[in-house]
C-alpha cells in the first residue's frame, strides 16, 4: 500500500518539478505555492519511503496507517488540479483579429478564471498539505529518511539455465519421462493425464518440458493457461489458431474449409464469438487427428468441462495434460477409464540444495563452509518446492557472506514449509524478497497487478508505462528506457518475476507474474 502511495506521490513530484522551470513562466504568488507544494511533499515521500519499511515489517500502527492514506489521497487530488492547470497553459490559443479577435477575448476570459479556480483550489491543497504535516509532528513520525543507492545490474548470467536449458532443470528428468511414459502407452482410446501439486512446485514447467518432448508425435498440438478467472472464448479461441498452425497449406478439402472459416471471421460478431460455434469448429477440426492439449493451471471442474466440451474423443491415440493444485478438480478431469492423476512430489533434499547453491554460488561446491549448516536448515523451510528455494536463492545472492545475515534471514521465515504445505507460509517466504526490494522497485512490481494472471508482458511496452508513470529516475548517464531495463533485469534477478523469451544476448524479450507472486502484491495494495 505505501509503495503504490510513493508511485503516485513520485509521478507527482516530477510535475512539479517541471512546472517550476521556465516554460511555464507561472505567476510570482502560483510559482511559491508550487515551489511549496514540491518542497513539502518530497519530505512527505521520505517519510513514506520509511513507512514502506515498517509496513512490510508489520511495524505500522493505525495511526501511521490512516495518515499514510490521506497523504496518498490527498496526492491524486492535487495531481489531478496539476493535470488541468498544465493543460491549461499548453493549450493557449493564437490573439487572432476582428470579429474572432472578440471571441478569442471572450474565451481568454473564461480560461482566465478556469486558471484563477484552479489556482485557488490549489492554495486550499497547500492548506491539506500544511494540515498533514501538522498531524505528521503530533502523531511524532520519525522523518528522517536516508535515500539508498541502488546497483542495477544486467540479468543474472546464472538464471538462464534454470528457465532455458531443460538439461540444466533440476530433479525433472525422473517425473518428466514418468509422464512421457503414461503419454505412450499404445492405448489408442483419448487419455487425460491430470498433474496436481501445491502451487510453485513446478507443475507447468513439468508440463511443458513433456510437451516440448513429444508434440512431435501428434498431427496437431496447444498449450493453453486457464487461471483462476477464465476467459472460456479466449481459451477455445487459443487452441483454434495453436492446432489449425500446421493445416493453412493443407491439401484435404475439409481441412480447408475449417481453416478457411476461421481465417474469414470476426470474433467480436456475436457467432463468431459464441461458445458453441467455437466448440463446434474444435469438435470438428479434431475428429480424426491425434492432438496434444495441454490446460495449464486450471481451478474448477466447471472450467474444465466447458473445455472438455471442445475436446473430441477419438480413438488416435490423442491426449490431454492438465496441471492444477487442487486434486478434486485433477480427479474430474480423469475419469476411471479415462485418464491418470499424477501427483508430482517436491524436490528432494539433494536437488534442492543443488538447485539452491547453483542460483547463489554457480555450484554446490563453491558454498562457503562456514554456510553450510544454515544453508541446510533454509532449504529445509523451503519443503522442496522450486519456486520457494529459487526466491530464498536470489534473495541471498545480494547478500554477504557474513553468517549473522544468513542466519537472520533463516530465523525470518518461521516454520517455513518443512512439515506442511501452508499458503500463509509460502507467502511468508516470498514476502522476504518483496521486503528486500527497493523502494523504486517495489512501485514497479506493484504496477504488475494491473495484468491478467499468466499474461505475457513485453518488456520494452512494459517499461514504457513505468517511464510514463513517472517510476523510473534517470541514473548513471543511463537515458529512461535503459535504466527501466536495469529495473526490469533486476526483478528477474531477484526473482520476482519470470523471464520469457531470453535471447543470445542474455536479455529477456517478456516477463510473467507467477501466480502466487501475483496473490502477494495484490495483498500489498
Amino acid at each position: 500500500m505505501v509503495s503504490a502511495a510513493t508511485g503516485a506521490m513520485n509521478s507527482l513530484l516530477d510535475k512539479l518539478t517541471a512546472l517550476l522551470g521556465k516554460e511555464f513562466r507561472l505567476r510570482k504568488g502560483v510559482h511559491r505555492d508550487v515551489a511549496f507544494l514540491s518542497d513539502e511533499l518530497s519530505c512527505m515521500n521520505a517519510l513514506l519511503e520509511k513507512l514502506a519499511d515498517m509496513e512490510a515489517q508489520a511495524l505500522l500502527d493505525p495511526q501511521m496507517k490512516e495518515w499514510r492514506n490521506q497523504v496518498r489521497e490527498l496526492a491524486y487530488d492535487i495531481d489531478d488540479c496539476i493535470d488541468r492547470y498544465m493543460y491549461q497553459l499548453h493549450h493557449e490559443p493564437q490573439r487572432p483579429c476582428g470579429i474572432m479577435g472578440f471571441f478569442h477575448h471572450v474565451q481568454r476570459v473564461k480560461e482566465l478564471l478556469a486558471r484563477r479556480e484552479v489556482a485557488q483550489q490549489m492554495k486550499l491543497l497547500k492548506d491539506d498539505i500544511v494540515e498533514a504535516g501538522h498531524r505528521r509532528k503530533r502523531y511524532k513520525l520519525d522523518p528522517g529518511v536516508c535515500h539508498e543507492a541502488t546497483n542495477v545490474v544486467p540479468i543474472d548470467p546464472r538464471l538462464p539455465a534454470l528457465y532455458v536449458d531443460s538439461s540444466d532443470l533440476v530433479g525433472i528428468d525422473v517425473p518428466r519421462d514418468q509422464l512421457i511414459n503414461l503419454v505412450n502407452d499404445g492405448d489408442m482410446s483419448l487419455k487425460v493425464i491430470s498433474i496436481v501439486g501445491f502451487g510453485g512446485l513446478g507443475k507447468t514447467t513439468l508440463a511443458n518440458e513433456v510437451y516440448k518432448r513429444i508434440s512431435g508425435q501428434f498431427n496437431c498440438q496447444a498449450f493453453v493457461s486457464v487461471s483462476q478467472k477464465p476467459d472460456i472464448k479466449k481459451i477455445l479461441r487459443s487452441i483454434i489458431s495453436q492446432i489449425m498452425e500446421p493445416y493453412h497449406a493443407s491439401t484435404n478439402p475439409m481441412d480447408k474449409t475449417i481453416v478457411s472459416q476461421i481465417k474469414n471471421q470476426d470474433y467480436s460478431s456475436t457467432e463468431a464469438g459464441d461458445e458453441e460455434w467455437l466448440i463446434n469448429i474444435l469438435r470438428g477440426f479434431l475428429m480424426e487427428k491425434r492432438y496434444l492439449i495441454v490446460i495449464d493451471d486450471i481451478w474448477s471442474t466447471q472450467a474444465w468441462k466447458t473445455i472438455k466440451c471442445a475436446l473430441f474423443e477419438n480413438t488416435c491415440g490423442s491426449r490431454i495434460l492438465v496441471t492444477t493444485r487442487i486434486s478434486t478438480v485433477a480427479k474430474s478431469c480423469c475419469s476411471p477409464d479415462l485418464g491418470t492423476v499424477y501427483e508430482l512430489s517436491p524436490l528432494n533434499e539433494a536437488y534442492s540444495m543443488s538447485l539452491f547453491f547453483r542460483r547463489i554460488f554457480g555450484s554446490e561446491d563453491l558454498c562457503p563452509i562456514n554456510l553450510k549448516d544454515v544453508s541446510t536448515e533454509i532449504i529445509k523451510k523451503c519443503g522442496g518446492l522450486p519456486l520457494a528455494i529459487i526466491t530464498m536463492a536470489s534473495l541471498l545472492t545480494d547478500k554477504s557472506d557474513r553468517r549473522e545475515e544468513w542466519i537472520h534471514i533463516q530465523n525470518s521465515i518461521g516454520t517455513g514449509l518443512e512439515n506442511k504445505y501452508d499458503m500463509e507460509e509460502m507467502r511468508k517466504i516470498l514476502s522476504l524478497s518483496y521486503i528486500d526490494l527497493p523502494h523504486h522497485l517495489k512501485t514497479c512490481l506493484l504496477y504488475l497487478s494491473m495484468y491478467p494472471e499468466d499474461y505475457e508482458i513485453n518488456m520494452h511496452q512494459l517499461v514504457r508505462r513505468w517511464i510514463s508513470e513517472g517510476f523510473i529516475k534517470v541514473n548513471s548517464g543511463r537515458n529512461l528506457m535503459e535504466e527501466g531495463e536495469c529495473y526490469f533485469n533486476e526483478l528477474i534477478n531477484r526473482s520476482m518475476i519470470l523471464p520469457v523469451g531470453i535471447g543470445v544476448d542474455g536479455q529477456a524479450k517478456a516477463c510473467c507474474v507467477h501466480d502466487m507472486i501475483l496473490d502477494l502484491i495484490t495483498s500489498k495494495l
